[in-house]
């Protein structure tokens, strides 16, 4: 496996992994070899492996969440999720285990927990906010867990 390395020489995704990013987006250079801006799972179904990454894109200066599937069948590689100013809270990506999840509600309700059948992808954004990003119907969805 080929790896591409940041300007601080830490591995951070397989050259075919970043031949698949959509055009204008590469992974994000790790300060860390423990980082957390890359997670491999079994996003859309059991069988593939998938890889998870924090991205930017450096003509609008934005950043993102993009999965690359671990199979052709699946797709090719998208931007599930984008963002900006990652200064003040540096995101984290973490695998989050199939199983109930209770969601932050906003609306002052009570919100039913979520079972989620897949493995999914953990996003954090420093002690800011939480959320998990899991694959369903044929697409990404999230639910946050704090805010």
């Amino acid at each position: 496996m080929l790896l591409v390395l940041s300007s601080t020489g830490y591995a951070y995704g397989s050259e075919a992994i970043v031949k698949q990013l959509p055009p204008g987006w590469t992974p994000l250079a790790a300060s860390a070899p423990d980082a957390g801006l890359s997670l491999s799972g079994k996003f859309q179904r059991q069988g593939n492996v998938d890889t998870a990454l924090v991205v930017q894109n450096g003509q609008d200066g934005a950043y993102g969440l993009a999965v690359v599937p671990g199979s052709v069948t699946d797709g090719t590689a998208s931007i599930v999720k984008t963002f900006k100013d990652i200064k003040a809270n540096p995101p984290h990506l973490s695998l989050v285990q199939p199983g109930s999840y209770q969601p932050a509600c906003h609306t002052g309700n009570s919100c039913a927990p979520l079972s989620i059948a897949n493995e999914s992808i953990g996003l954090c954004f420093g002690e800011a906010s939480c959320e998990i990003i899991y694959f369903a119907d044929g697409a990404y969805h999230e639910i946050y867990l704090t805010d």
